[in-house]
């Protein structure tokens, strides 16, 4: 045996006796929907294998795609679009469609949790993974370029209503980013674009152009713009003035147990990664001034030492005073809940829209902070904030105006609606494939997935 064959047969040896530990687990995409399916209590086996089979036969030849364990970005997002799908009761193949577009999207190398907000309007209207790659890879670089989110989501929603072809969204989306560098009110050249656009049918790139120069010359002159009449998912009509505002509580109120011995959502719903960033599928309006630094990150100045022969006493700061309760305020539910009730009823058939905050689209936080700011009560705009706020409410406490929350994405709180009928009990949610729409509360799909209830007015 030569010495080169000796060296080879060693070589050889070494990395046959490392291949194991280096090897990472591998997982097909069939194999990783199927093992979270199952998880799924909210479905019967029989469920379980109808959705099974169109998800296999709608992917085909993706089936077999490597999920590997430190990148389930793609995967997670197919969950996410099945379990909003099974929440909402669509068709096996309706949610199979949705997901293999998700999947497509993120393919051609669109964000995930941008995919992860847009994909759901596959729930209104069939379209293609192209189309949601293109949107979404939009929507990044409009926040990129500081362009409102609620701003770059209502282009995103005109595309998806008006059928507007590829190269209409990225001129408009050209002329956003334009606008932004420019330092122009977003807000205002977007209403003077979308409803010149809706209006006038006027082409989108002479339409950019158009208004590029309207606000040039108005910035000169210092003169406010003539806009259209539009109203879109950031058109928010200003309201009343709070009398009550209801603040987060930290830490967050641990997950409740569910009624009836519901299993905990870790147990019912796909364990949804850890290692994917959240969707904005609630697009937060940009705020009117700088955000200050944390405390901790604040410069700090060393104070002189005052000299001996004039010593002077620090005035103490004042307490900070506690901010009364609904109850102190004479805010009562019993007396709030007609109002309260009549806005809510009034978003009944308002589609789905991701960010929205109007009659014209809204997403389900949205639905909730309108319908309480409309009648003077402010709580936080996310659904994750919301959860924080007010006091826990026991399944069998339930009234009206209780805010009520789900878990349908295997991370916690995702979901969130109000009690409107104590009796069932009926709760009213901004659901992604009906839009604005009253449920029952106890059947099996809502109930799996609850995690507990909290209530802002007494």
């Amino acid at each position: 045996m030569t010495a080169r064959t000796i060296f080879l047969l060693t070589a050889l040896s070494t990395l046959l006796a490392a291949a194991p530990a280096q090897a990472q687990p591998r997982q097909s995409l069939m194999e990783y929907v199927s093992a979270n399916i199952g998880k799924d209590k909210a479905l019967s086996t029989t469920e379980q294998e109808r959705l099974m089979a169109a998800i296999r036969d709608r992917f085909a030849n993706y089936a077999n795609t490597v999920v590997r364990k430190n990148d389930t970005a793609a995967a997670d997002v197919v969950m996410r679009m099945i379990i909003e799908g099974t929440f909402d009761e669509n068709s096996p193949e309706r949610i199979a469609e949705v997901s293999f577009a998700a999947f497509q999207a993120i393919s051609r190398g669109a964000p995930a949790d941008v995919v992860e907000g847009i994909a759901l309007y596959g729930y209104r209207k069939k379209i293609p993974g192209e189309r949601i790659s293109i949107w979404s890879n939009g929507y990044r670089e409009l926040t990129d370029f500081k362009v409102p989110p609620e701003v770059a989501a209502d282009l995103v929603r005109n595309a998806m209503e008006h059928d507007w072809d590829d190269q209409t969204f990225r001129l408009l989306k050209q002329g956003l980013i334009q606008a932004s560098k420019e330092r122009f009110n977003l807000r205002d050249y977007a209403t003077y674009v979308f409803g010149n656009m809706l209006t006038k049918k006027q082409r989108p790139g002479a339409l950019s152009a158009t208004a590029l120069g309207y606000f040039r010359k108005i910035a000169k002159t210092k003169t406010p713009p003539e806009l259209p009449p539009y109203e879109g998912v950031f058109s928010r009509k200003p309201t009343d003035k709070l009398v009550y505002e209801a603040k987060p509580q930290e830490p967050a109120p641990a997950e409740l147990p569910r009624p009836g011995g519901a299993p905990p959502a870790s147990e019912s719903q796909p364990p949804v990664q850890a290692q994917i960033t959240a969707p904005p599928p609630e697009p937060q309006p940009a705020p009117s001034a700088p955000t200050p630094m944390p405390e901790q990150a604040q410069p700090t100045h060393s104070t002189p030492a005052v000299p001996r022969s004039s010593p002077k006493t620090a005035k103490s700061e004042p307490a900070p005073k506690r901010a009364l309760t609904p109850k102190e305020l004479g805010l009562a539910m019993a007396t709030l809940w007609p109002g309260l009730q009549g806005s809510a009823r009034s978003y009944l058939g308002t589609p789905y829209v991701w960010g929205g905050v109007t009659h014209k689209g809204i997403d389900c936080s949205g639905f909730t902070q309108n319908s309480y700011g409309e009648n003077k009560v402010g709580i936080p705009r996310v659904s994750r904030q919301q959860w924080k706020t007010g006091e826990h409410i026991e399944w069998n406490d339930l009234r009206e105006g209780d805010l009520v929350f789900f878990n349908t994405m295997g991370v916690g709180v995702s979901h969130v609606g109000m009690v409107v009928n104590a009796q069932g009990p009926k709760f009213m949610h901004a659901s992604s494939s009906r839009g604005v729409v009253q449920d029952e509360l106890s059947k099996k799909y809502y109930k799996t997935r609850y995690l507990g209830a909290r209530r802002i007015v007494p």
